[in-house]
């Protein structure tokens, strides 16, 4: 089963060590593109969730948002002694000029701007609070597999009704060529032998520039290439592993072919009308191609 590259999953956490958010959003990108952002007490905690998204995304545009705190958190607060002992030597000083009676409590000092600051360093979080973090990742991830793999299988329907539509129209083409490969071989024949009597040209010559003219015209060898490609894309399609890329790869040799035969058919091979079919059809595979993972 395909999986596409858009989703999004959300995980809840009220209970354990871990209590908070986590939302994973997934959306297209040629290669994995990661994200993680966390609270500031979960910082130590970054890499291992970014280690773990890359289990089990391969390819997209990924975004965590991990909101929360652990419960048994260490804070670490600093004091600054001497601007606590500035600060009440200043005020009892004060209190003796002014003949200000009263005492000073902690109320007081905590007032003071810088007194109490919140240490930088962080402490890593316990080994059970991190399995509770962990566990709400993979819920979250959980969450925005199910959604892209319901996707996925939308765009394993879509694809597989523009490879059909590419088969019909490979067919096509093939029967109309075969049809019409005589009549430009004679039509051409019977043109060169005209510009062969009124120039007097050698006759043995100008049928070997015939058979050139109609082999140059020829689209065989790419309808070939391109009934290959449409069976690998479906043995992609049907396989268990990631198929994205190997599908954007079959997408744009399917261009080129198409682009191939529309030149010949410009250049006189016939059946524009399924030709132009079967470049929509292979444009409209291409562009949903960029949607799997």
């Amino acid at each position: 089963m395909i999986l596409s590259m858009t989703g999004l999953g959300l995980a809840t956490a009220d209970s354990g060590r871990f209590h908070g958010t986590v939302v994973v959003r997934s959306l297209n990108h040629r290669f994995l593109d990661l994200t993680v952002k966390v609270s500031r007490g979960l910082a130590p905690c970054e890499m291992e969730i970014k280690e773990l998204v890359q289990t089990r995304v391969r390819r997209g545009r990924v975004e965590v948002l991990v909101r929360g705190q652990m419960e048994d958190a260490p804070v670490a607060v600093s004091v600054s002694r001497p601007l606590a002992r500035g600060v009440v030597e200043a005020l009892r000083d004060l209190a003796r000029e002014h003949k200000i009676s009263g005492d000073l409590s902690i109320g007081d000092l905590v007032q003071v701007p810088g007194l109490l600051e919140v240490a930088d360093d962080l402490a890593a979080p316990s080994a059970e609070g991190r399995a509770d973090l962990m566990a709400s990742v993979n819920r979250a991830l959980d969450g925005l597999n199910e959604m892209r793999r319901a996707e996925g299988a939308r765009l394993g329907t879509a694809l597989e009704t523009q490879l059909s539509a590419i088969a019909s129209a490979v067919e096509e083409i093939s029967r109309q060529a075969d049809e019409g490969r005589g009549a430009r071989r004679e039509a051409l024949r019977l043109r060169a032998r005209e510009l062969g009597e009124d120039l007097k040209l050698d006759e043995a010559r100008l049928y070997q520039e015939i058979a050139r003219l109609v082999d140059r015209a020829d689209v065989c060898e790419e309808l070939e290439r391109l009934r290959s490609h449409v069976a690998q894309a479906r043995d992609a399609l049907a396989g268990r592993g990631a198929c994205g890329k190997t599908l954007d790869f079959l997408a744009q040799e399917m261009a080129r072919e198409a682009n191939t035969i529309a030149s010949k058919a410009a250049a006189g091979s016939g059946g524009a009308g399924e030709v132009i079919g079967l470049k929509a059809a292979v444009e409209r595979f291409r562009e949903q191609v960029q949607n799997v993972e």
